[in-house]
């Protein structure tokens, strides 16, 4: 009986701890590297930016509850340098609505430069009303840079 007991434990114990760490990775998981450049990005309600100290020049209340601010930090994948002289801008597209099965049209938006001390982030306002993959098409535009780069962001929106 108490073998049995031991037993039950040490699956529960694993099944736990491997329910936690694929939650945790999942967390860790909004970096794409493509081109020469990673890209680090992060999604909030729009609602939130006052809350954050955001001074983002689109830090706007937003009326909408389906708006989203999406932000990025670009770096140079061979040396690790921070990209802050890109213009950046992102085409959004959503996912198929559920009512008509399409995907919503994309919605392209520069990326407003932020400065936070000497770290520069990129970021701007979408709409996101349904819950699915959203596919951010980046293109980043360096100015020592003759072509920009595009790199594709792929973001799970869950409410």
């Amino acid at each position: 009986m108490r073998v049995r007991v031991q037993l039950i434990g040490a699956m529960l114990a694993t099944f736990l701890i491997g329910m936690f760490t694929v939650a945790h990775a999942d967390d860790l998981t909004r970096t794409v590297t493509a081109h020469g450049l990673t890209v680090h990005y992060g999604v909030i309600p729009s609602s939130k930016l006052g809350e954050a100290g955001s001074r983002a020049a689109s830090n706007v209340t937003a009326a909408s509850p389906n708006k989203y601010h999406l932000t990025v930090a670009i770096f140079d994948a061979a040396t690790g340098r921070r990209v802050s002289d890109a213009t950046v801008l992102a085409s959004v597209k959503g996912p198929r609505a559920h009512d008509t099965h399409f995907h919503a049209k994309p919605v392209e938006k520069r990326l407003d430069a932020v400065n936070v001390g000497s770290a520069v982030t990129y970021g701007n306002d979408f709409e996101m009303p349904w819950s699915g993959i959203y596919h951010v098409d980046l293109t980043v535009t360096q100015k020592d840079q003759p072509k920009p780069t595009n790199i594709r962001l792929n973001y799970d929106h869950r409410f």
